[in-house]
């Protein structure tokens, strides 16, 4: 008697609102998507979306809410073999994930390639048993003329080139174990209680390896971290179509301030890709952040997770404007000894702080007077010498630029202490005008700074009014003051003093005079710039 052929499953369905499918298998599901699209584009570039895309034997065919797998009457692995050999591939030693870059357009410059490798790195693929092989890279390319020199190691492979095993698995068993590079930041608690390790069905395992397509991987630098973005689409053929927009295109996109930074950025530029429609193709996203932490040296763990629905259009519309004033800049490092010059990537503060109450849904300058970098440096206070502040003098513009995002009557209070500042600073210059530079300075800037310590210092409604009424008072008369005093009125009420203490200092950190006495605070600020950036 011949043995009996062993029976080869049935096609599998992907639905993108089964149960169990998080954001992050949402959004593997829609890398999943994009990976079709590219291997079916880049076999006809003239082939309509969505078409059946086919591998080896079998197809697969996108719909708006699911993905359907055939194998073609042969064993699922003649199918997943060449979809994962096609979708997660390595050029020149840089990780390259077609569905993640626009079908047929030119390759990415080394420099760019090397940043997104590195961000997939601090991201998904940290650990070191999740890469193989590879060697050294080194580029050069130039910054405002100077040439710049970065390091990256490079792959020879790397785990999601075999995952389709761990999917055959599934297939067979009903289940199976994906490491952290799968989900990173998740991990098997106790690995004496199996109960506590992530297993996955076939369906899910697809999706959690394409998770590396679908989510967007950024740089954090100021936390020596990555962070990733879960966008879960609501239409996949539409999302596949979008998916590639969203990789970033510069140097600099590639680092964000946090993970609040990270999940407005994507969800801006899905709706730049989407001309407006964000709702229509996205329900969902979540941004982690992951970071080095004391008790865990060897591998970054989650240091914090944004969760929400599609933001709202004035959302979007303040982060546009924020992100617009407040940009990451390529800064060059200057060359040790005999070595050559290297770059980094300066992420702003104040953009972290500002993007941290837009996600959050709460006034972009909700706590500007208690705000600290993780470094414990105050967001309201410039940045000097004694390295207690973390405001750059340029920054000074983002502040600016978010003015007309204030309510009415929030900037009534704010341009009315901007005109008594003006005529506190102008005064002060004028009393000081026969006397040395340096005394001059010191009159503005230890005004400026005495001001500054009397809002910040407020803990009460009655101190925040005594410390407004004080610089009012100093300044002689206010011409916005007396014209909208009952629009200011409410924010110095029990309800909202601290908004109207924040104000006070945003319109401080804000102020830009229009005589000698900006002159000379701008001088001493932009010299503590300098210091800090050097």
């Amino acid at each position: 008697m011949s043995p009996r052929k062993k029976a080869l499953p049935a096609p599998l369905s992907i639905s993108l609102y089964a149960p169990g499918m998080t954001p992050l298998l949402r959004a593997g599901a829609g890398g999943l998507a994009a990976s079709l699209r590219a291997i079916l584009l880049g076999a006809t570039p003239s082939a309509s979306w969505p078409s059946p895309v086919s591998l080896g034997p079998g197809t697969a065919t996108v719909s708006p809410e699911a993905i359907h797998f055939d194998w073609g009457g042969a064993a699922p692995e003649a199918t997943l073999k060449p979809l994962f050999e096609a979708s997660f591939r390595v050029k020149q030693g840089f990780i390259d994930l077609p569905g993640a870059r626009r079908p047929n357009a030119p390759e990415p410059p080394p420099e760019l390639a090397a940043a997104l490798h590195d961000a997939l790195k601090v991201t998904f693929l940290q650990h070191g048993k999740s890469t193989q092989g590879g060697t050294r890279k080194r580029i050069t390319f130039e910054v405002d003329d100077q040439p710049v020199v970065v390091e990256s190691q490079g792959y020879a492979s790397f785990v999601h080139q075999g995952a389709w095993q761990n999917v055959l698995e599934a297939l067979e068993s009903g289940s199976t174990v994906l490491a952290s590079w799968a989900y990173p930041g998740a991990a098997e608690r106790h690995i004496g209680v199996r109960v506590t390790k992530v297993e996955y069905t076939a369906q899910e395992a697809l999706c959690a390896c394409f998770a590396l397509v679908g989510c967007v991987s950024f740089k954090l630098p100021q936390l020596r971290g990555g962070a990733f973005v879960a966008l879960a689409p609501t239409d996949l053929v539409c999302f596949a179509r979008l998916r590639s927009g969203l990789t970033p295109g510069r140097l600099v996109d590639v680092a964000v301030a946090g993970a609040s930074d990270a999940v407005l950025a994507a969800q801006l530029a899905m709706k730049l890709e989407a001309k407006g429609e964000l709702g229509k193709v996205l329900g969902a996203a979540e941004a982690v952040a992951l970071r080095q932490m004391p008790w865990n040296a060897q591998q970054k763990i989650r240091g914090a997770v944004v969760r929400q629905d599609t933001v709202s259009e004035d959302v979007l519309n303040a982060y546009e404007v924020a992100a617009a004033a407040l940009k990451s800049k390529l800064r060059v490092r200057k060359p040790e000894g005999k070595g050559e010059a290297g770059y980094f990537i300066a992420t702003s503060a104040l953009r972290a702080f500002i993007t941290e109450n837009l996600a959050a849904a709460r006034p972009w300058f909700a706590g500007f007077a208690t705000a600290t970098t993780a470094e414990g440096r105050f967001i309201h206070d410039y940045c000097g010498r004694d390295n207690l502040g973390a405001l750059l003098w340029d920054e000074r513009k983002g502040l600016i630029a978010m003015h007309p995002k204030l309510k009415e009557s929030e900037q009534w209070l704010v341009q009315s202490v901007h005109l008594a500042l003006r005529s506190r600073f102008r005064g002060i210059y004028e009393d000081t005008k026969e006397s040395p530079p340096a005394t001059r300075s010191n009159r503005l800037k230890g005004e400026r700074e005495r001001l500054r310590l009397s809002f910040a210092g407020a803990k009460t409604p009655e101190q925040v009014r005594a410390a407004l009424a004080d610089l009012w008072s100093r300044a002689g008369p206010n011409r916005e003051l007396q014209e909208h005093w009952k629009d200011i009125l409410p924010l110095l009420g029990p309800e909202r003093w601290r908004d109207a203490r924040d104000l006070s200092l945003v319109a401080l950190a804000s102020y830009q005079g229009r005589g000698g006495d900006t002159a000379e605070l701008e001088d001493a600020e932009a010299s503590s710039d300098a210091s800090e950036l050097s």
